[in-house]
């Protein structure tokens, strides 16, 4: 349903890119035709990649990668600036009176393009300058006798095409200029096949934090195939956690599949599982979780979930639209009896290399007794009933409000 709705919406873009253009400059109709041309070809360049993607074409669907990821960026960009264009001549036009003249045409495709350029290049630059994010988590249980654990979360970092080495060792150096105790990844470590090529496994497999690095896997390492995702990511030196609980000293790691690896409710059957095999030992508890969806009852089983997938909409004002999907969009939420859920805005970006208004990140976690209170949003649960209370039924996936506590 997602995908006829886009394809719908990317086309009405273009057409009106068309009419802006042709109509601005004032182009015959021959000329509008050859434009049309260029802006169908343009528009299928983003399906074109995907395929050569697939069929194991590497350096031909990088190329097609990031023209057709970046037109695509740039389309949407482009509507946005037409929209604040056509603001400014209403406005001028009210305050005036006056209808706009031939000329104001010109004027206005020129501010249009100026602003889409303008955006485009911001969004470039902010998508490069990951964001190192800390927060405290107080808690009373035992974490070690340094008393402070430092847990770093990387999600949605999307090695392939558009993400590769270099991306990759920038975001490498963050990480050891803070020394984590642990390193989780919540999904989407890879993003198409065309990362299982990219030579970051050496890198990677370099980082070696004291208590070890963890991931789950996201919608994307089911696209690329679960065998080769696994296989890349168990080369990069994470311990894949799948459906199943670690401990290491002053931590309980869970990781549960995301839903895109089962058949429709095995994901959430699956974590009741985990989670009610859970010893009330006194251990920090954290959950794994791509998706921002936390079951009815869990947040009693766990004291952090850390989860990403949303990217905070990766381009204003996209997030308007995957916050109706994610309730729990971005940030800090508080949970029933002092467990939390933070939803990652991702550390690379998927398709378009732009970012813009949602700055990828590199979230620290400083879990300790008497560490500070964070706040957060308040995100209720629908209900207060155990995990798994009642057995062999799929358990309903809680939605959040966006208040602020």
């Amino acid at each position: 349903m997602i995908f006829p709705v886009f394809v719908t919406l990317y086309g009405l873009a273009h057409v009106l890119i068309w009419y802006v253009l042709t109509v601005g400059l004032g182009l015959s109709w021959p000329a509008r035709l050859g434009v049309g041309v260029a802006l169908a070809g343009l528009g299928l360049t983003p399906f074109l990649a995907r395929r050569l993607d697939r069929r194991g074409f590497g350096r031909l669907g990088r190329v097609f990668s990031w023209i057709g990821y970046t037109w695509a960026g740039l389309v949407l960009l482009f509507v946005m600036a037409r929209l604040a264009a056509d603001l400014v001549l209403a406005v001028s036009f009210l305050l005036t009176g006056a209808p706009p003249v031939p000329a104001a045409r010109l004027v206005s495709l020129a501010f249009t393009l100026s602003l889409t350029v303008a955006l485009a290049l911001y969004a470039f630059i902010e998508r490069s300058r990951i964001r190192v994010e800390t927060i405290d988590i107080p808690t009373t249980k035992d974490v070690g006798p340094s008393g402070v654990l430092c847990i770093a979360q990387v999600s949605d970092v999307h090695i392939g095409s558009m993400n590769g080495r270099r991306r990759i060792e920038a975001l490498l150096k963050r990480l050891r200029d803070h020394d984590p105790d642990v390193v989780v990844s919540t999904g989407d470590l890879i993003d198409s096949r065309a990362g299982l090529a990219v030579p970051v496994t050496e890198v990677l497999s370099a980082l070696k934090p004291r208590l070890g690095k963890f991931a789950v896997i996201g919608n994307h390492e089911c696209y690329v195939g679960l065998a080769p995702a696994l296989a890349f990511m168990e080369r990069c030196g994470f311990i894949v956690l799948r459906n199943r609980a670690v401990t290491v000293p002053g931590l309980r790691i869970v990781g549960v599949d995301d839903p895109v690896a089962g058949r429709p409710g095995e994901s959430a059957r699956n974590e009741v599982r985990v989670l009610r095999g859970l010893s009330s030992d006194g251990v920090f508890t954290v959950l794994l979780k791509h998706r921002p969806e936390v079951l009815p009852g869990a947040e009693t089983r766990f004291d952090l979930q850390l989860s990403g997938h949303t990217h905070k909409g990766q381009i204003f004002p996209l997030g308007f639209l995957t916050r109706l999907y994610y309730p729990a969009h971005d940030g800090l939420f508080r949970l029933a009896r002092a467990s939390y859920l933070y939803v990652s805005r991702g550390t690379g970006a998927w398709g378009p290399p732009f970012r813009l208004l949602a700055p990828p990140e590199i979230t620290l976690f400083r879990v300790g007794p008497g560490r500070p209170d964070p706040g957060g949003q308040l995100a209720p649960v629908a209900s207060s009933a155990p995990v798994g209370a009642q057995e062999g039924s799929a358990p309903t996936v809680t939605a959040f409000s966006d208040r602020r506590s």
